[in-house]
């Protein structure tokens, strides 16, 4: 893949009658400045204003937007938005109402998802290799395991053939089920429609979601935070779930919190791998407890701090397909990559 695209530079030419003025809230860093930049060359006759000062100076006569978090005042300015690109998948943090009332489309990417996939089975492997555990004590200079003759008190344990629900079947549910194959775990999606084909990597698809839980060890959240989603697994679910494995790299509010807390601490929930939380940082503040409960104490949990879309690969390929987003918006006026605002993903 080039930074124009898979099959190189588009060459651009107004085709609806008048240019477009599309502003990048990205930072100008050394992805989006050069990718800006080659966009802007292959579309002479469009105006791209690269940098969240000159696009917020221009908000309201802008067609398009590129932009990861804006506060809803902003978007309230763009009175001419016709397109929004996310250069992610997450839309939760969208104001859906205010977009979908003016008719803006937005158009969203999952470069990431290989990513987040990786980083869900990281945090299991984690905790029953008792990754965490051992690196702590070693580095106080205390050992674990045959050589401090421990024998049996130190051993850990195989993901090998245990069995795996993975509740979303997208993007980042079909990578893991390809990931924890290779550890031949008997693996099971949980969606909504039963109709579709089943997606490479999963066994069969389940549809109920209390028997999805029932029959799994290991429990893989990988859905977008919606509606119909949030508060999905339920105190009362988490209560029943005694011996499973829980891990979360969809978004913290799927899981009631309380329920979370309770299950953990109680031992119901054999643990847990965290990458999305409850409670963020405000600005430039880096402290603060990922929950309003002290979920982040608790010995069986393993803590990631929502960076399950962070790799090196996954940013700058997610950077590459919102540029193809970007091009065919501004060849054609439409991407083959719209989102849906009313079911936010």
């Amino acid at each position: 893949m080039t930074p124009d695209g898979p099959a190189g530079p588009i060459r651009g030419k107004i085709i609806r009658g008048e240019p477009m003025r599309l502003g990048s809230f990205m930072p100008v860093n050394s992805i989006w400045k050069p990718l800006l930049a080659s966009l802007q060359e292959r579309f002479p006759g469009h105006e791209i204003l690269a940098g969240p000062e000159a696009a917020q100076a221009a908000l309201p006569s802008l067609d398009g937007i590129l932009a990861g978090r804006l506060d809803r005042a902003l978007f309230e300015s763009a009175i001419s938005l016709q397109a929004l690109f996310v250069p992610f998948t997450g839309l939760n943090h969208l104001p859906a109402d205010l977009l979908l009332e003016r008719g803006v489309k937005v158009y969203n990417v999952h470069g990431q998802a290989p990513g987040v996939a990786e980083r869900a089975l990281a945090l299991a492997l984690a905790f029953y290799g008792r990754v965490v555990e051992f690196h702590n004590d070693l580095s106080r200079a205390h050992w674990h395991g045959f050589w401090a003759g421990r024998g049996a008190k130190d051993q850990w344990e195989s993901l090998y053939g245990r069995p795996c629900a993975i509740f979303g079947t997208g993007a980042i549910g079909t990578a893991l089920a390809g990931l924890l194959k290779a550890f031949h775990c008997p693996v099971t999606g949980c969606r909504r429609r039963g109709d579709a084909p089943v997606p490479p990597g999963f066994d069969r698809i389940e549809t109920d979601l209390r028997r999805a839980v029932a029959e799994a060890e290991l429990l893989f959240i990988a859905l977008p935070l919606t509606p119909a989603t949030r508060g999905l697994f339920s105190r009362e679910l988490l209560l029943s779930a005694r011996g499973k494995f829980l891990v979360n790299v969809g978004r913290g509010p799927i899981v009631d919190e309380e329920g979370l807390y309770l299950a953990l601490r109680d031992g119901v929930l054999k643990g847990a791998g965290i990458d999305t939380w409850y409670t963020y940082p405000v600005g430039q503040d880096l402290d603060g407890a990922p929950s309003s409960f002290p979920i982040h104490h608790l010995p069986n949990v393993i803590l990631s701090p929502h960076v399950g879309g962070s790799t090196t690969e996954g940013v700058r390929i997610a950077a590459l397909e919102t540029m193809e987003n970007l091009a065919q918006w501004l060849q054609t006026g439409t991407c083959g990559r719209q989102a849906d605002l009313a079911e936010m993903y």
